[in-house]
Parts: C-alpha cells; sequence; structure tokens
C-alpha cells in the first residue's frame, strides 16, 4: 500500500484504482505528473513485484540457459578451435540453429502463459476503466522484456565460452537477444487474442512449429534453377527464426577460409560432409552460396 498526500494508490489482489483524498499543500505537485504517467509506474511497479516474488523460476531460467549452453557445446564437439574447420561446417549450422530455436520456444512458452493467466484480471480492471491497453502493454514490456533478454545474454555468452564459433560474442548477444525480444512479442500478441492459458498454448505452439519450419535453414542446400514458393516466402518474413539463423550463419561462414591442414585435398575430402548442399565446398562462402545465403547482408549485427 503506496499512500502520497492526497491520493492512495491500491494494487490489492491485481486491482488497481486511484481514489481520492483530501488535498494538501501536495496537491499540485501530484497534478503536475499525468494521469497516464501515474498509472503506467502503478503497473510497471506491480509487474516488477511479479518478477520478484517469482525469484525461484528466475533461478530456474538462469540455470537452464547456462546448462542448455553446455549441453550444446558438448552435442556439438566438433566446434571447437583446436577441430578442423572442413568437420565442423554441418556442426556450425546446426549448433546456430538449436540456439535460436531453444531462446524462442523458451520467451514464447513464458510470455503465452503469463499474458493469458492476467486476461481476465485485465479485462476486470479495464471495464471500471482503471487504465488503458496501452498502458498495460507498454508496463510489461518495460518490465519482462529486459528480463527475457538477460537470459539470451547468458546463454550465448555461455556458448561463446565453451565453443569455437567465429562469430564475435557481440554478435551472438545482439542475434539471440534481438530474437528473444521478437518472441516475447509475438507470445504478447497471441496472448492478447486467448481466453485462457490452455487457448493460448492451442495457438501458440502450431504457431511456433510453422515459424520452425519456414526458418530452419534446408542443409541439402538451395537450387537456384528452381522457383521459390511465393507463400512460403510471405511467411517467412514474419519468422523471426529465420532472420535470426541467416544473421548468424552469415556471420559465422563469411570470410572463412579452411586453414593448411583443411586444404590438404585428401584431408579435406574426408573431413568435408559427404551429402547435401554442403559437400565439397571450399571456404565459408562456398557454404553461404550453398544455402542460399551467397548475397545475404547482416552488417549492422
Amino acid at each position: 500500500l503506496h499512500k502520497t498526500d492526497d491520493k492512495q494508490l491500491c494494487l490489492d489482489k491485481g486491482q488497481l484504482s486511484i481514489s481520492n483524498k483530501d488535498a494538501g499543500a501536495g496537491n499540485r505537485k501530484l497534478h503536475s505528473i499525468p494521469r497516464a504517467l501515474q498509472r503506467f509506474g502503478a503497473l510497471f511497479q506491480r509487474s516488477l513485484r511479479q518478477n520478484i516474488r517469482n525469484t525461484r523460476v528466475i533461478m530456474l531460467r538462469l540455470g537452464a540457459a547456462v546448462l542448455q549452453a553446455k549441453l550444446f557445446a558438448s552435442i556439438f564437439k566438433s566446434v571447437r578451435h583446436d577441430k578442423s574447420l572442413t568437420k565442423s561446417i554441418a556442426d556450425r549450422v546446426a549448433l546456430l540453429t538449436y540456439g535460436c530455436i531453444n531462446l524462442s520456444i523458451m520467451a514464447l512458452m513464458k510470455t503465452l502463459e503469463l499474458f493469458a493467466k492476467e486476461r481476465a484480471v485485465v479485462l476486470r480492471e479495464q471495464m471500471r476503466s482503471t487504465y488503458s491497453s496501452l498502458e498495460y502493454l507498454l508496463a510489461k514490456v518495460f518490465a519482462e522484456i529486459p528480463l527475457d533478454a538477460s537470459f539470451a545474454l547468458i546463454f550465448a555468452s555461455v556458448l561463446k565460452k565453451l565453443t569455437g564459433l567465429r562469430s564475435s560474442m557481440g554478435t551472438l548477444m545482439k542475434t539471440y537477444c534481438l530474437m528473444t525480444v521478437s518472441s516475447v512479442s509475438l507470445g504478447f500478441a497471441i496472448g492478447s487474442m486467448a481466453s485462457s492459458a490452455e487457448t493460448a498454448m492451442a495457438l501458440g505452439v502450431p504457431i511456433l512449429v510453422i515459424l520452425m519450419v519456414v526458418g530452419v535453414i534446408n542443409p541439402s542446400g538451395v537450387d537456384p534453377d528452381e522457383p521459390p514458393n511465393r507463400v512460403m516466402e510471405w511467411i517467412k518474413l514474419f519468422s523471426p527464426i529465420k532472420w535470426a539463423i541467416e544473421a548468424l550463419v552469415t556471420a559465422e561462414f563469411r570470410g572463412m577460409t579452411f586453414e593448411k591442414k583443411d586444404r590438404d585435398f585428401w584431408g579435406n575430402l574426408k573431413q568435408l560432409p559427404r551429402m547435401g548442399g554442403l559437400a565439397l565446398v571450399r571456404d565459408g562462402d562456398d557454404v553461404l552460396d550453398a544455402l542460399g545465403l551467397g548475397t545475404a547482408n547482416y552488417d549492422e549485427i
């Protein structure tokens, strides 16, 4: 319960109301603050308190981010500084892809559950004209997105330290963070349309699967002579997973040159993938050409 000189801000069981009290000397100072800002501040404070109460969940998510990065590093053992680059080509693509999928699932599922659970309370409060949808959404964005983005930053930093990825720490952190923010935003959109947590999950899972399918890079390569499906191309535009994977793969392979031991003909032939679009590539730019990313440009990342 927070009191001011002339107003009392009540946050009880998720209900937000501002009741007038007798005016005092501080009345002029309080009225100088826009009412919308007061309501936003109260909503933001409530969201922060919810996160603080969920300290156990936050610690579990933090541990999961670290353990998942360690798990991926142990699975894709060829992505190391002391390993052959040619041998790790396919594993580098897979490692970056699974990292994107993992963070996207965690961010979207958490947001769907949170938004759907609060829907009934928010609707009841809005029926009383307590605050607007925009004020509630902005408060949630400022309270939830930094927390979700922090898990992506931790995952990216641990993954970089435990593997031999060529992409810089900044590139990994920025890309994974932006993709997580996009997934959280998608969860907000889907959750706002659902009437319950069950409905939100029923809608969110198929949508996430579609965005994953269209976003994952086909390891068999791309045939430049085959015209792309226009419907699929339109769907791909809305997949944050697609943009994140392409940005990371482009940063990883652009300008990659095989080491001297990798350029030996027989050694190179033995270490390269034997099937698919990555077979018999000569350098990182060849890898991007085979995957259909030869002209991709993500210099901002």
